[in-house]
């Protein structure tokens, strides 16, 4: 038996590029609070239909848009804690060490608006948080650790200095900052 397939149009991958691309040059120019729906459309050069059939919020459009500012989302499995560690340390240094404006904006803003911090947790620290518990849950299974410590406070050590240095500073994530990062983080893992 056969099932019949819907007639319908497919969604058009360039549409949603440019629907995301305006969002994060909307973000960029203006902020969160003043990014509009009607402001995205006119940009992008989308009908109304195709933006909101795709992302029927401004919510969930800016969560779309952050996603693709991600580093890769996934998990590289060296064999060590150590090599598995320095590994998500590269990559979200790389992604930090990408000029763009946007985060700055985002910063200030993150602290008014509990919608945006939301996004945020969505957009960016749930990715990593299940990155970190991925990365402490094999250690474990290795038997490097004894037990799985709080992937969030594992986080804040990986991602604090990075952020301070990167956006607070204004200095580069060089490769020797990274394995000091690295090597101080599995200090205090006791590793």
């Amino acid at each position: 038996m056969t099932t019949a397939v819907k007639p319908g149009r497919h969604r058009s991958q360039a549409a949603d590029d440019a629907i995301l691309s305006a969002t994060l040059d909307l973000l960029r120019a203006h902020g969160y609070r003043d990014l509009t729906m009607s402001a995205v459309i006119e940009r992008s050069g989308v009908s109304s239909a195709t933006l909101y059939r795709r992302w029927p919020t401004k919510q969930a459009l800016v969560v779309a848009a952050l996603k693709t500012l991600t580093a890769d989302p996934s998990c590289s499995n060296t064999g060590t804690l150590a090599g598995d560690i320095e590994s998500l340390v590269k990559r979200i240094a790389r992604a930090m060490s990408t000029p763009d404006d946007l985060f700055a904006v985002l910063a200030l803003e993150v602290k008014h608006h509990e919608e945006l911090r939301t996004m945020n947790r969505v957009a960016f620290i749930e990715p990593r948080l299940e990155q970190v518990k991925a990365i402490l849950d094999r250690a474990v299974e290795r038997g490097e650790l004894s037990a799985r410590p709080s992937a969030d406070v594992v986080l804040s050590l990986l991602t604090g200095p990075l952020y301070h240095r990167a956006y607070i500073l204004g200095e580069k994530l060089t490769p020797a900052f990274q394995r000091s990062v690295v090597h101080h983080v599995l200090a205090g893992l006791g590793r």
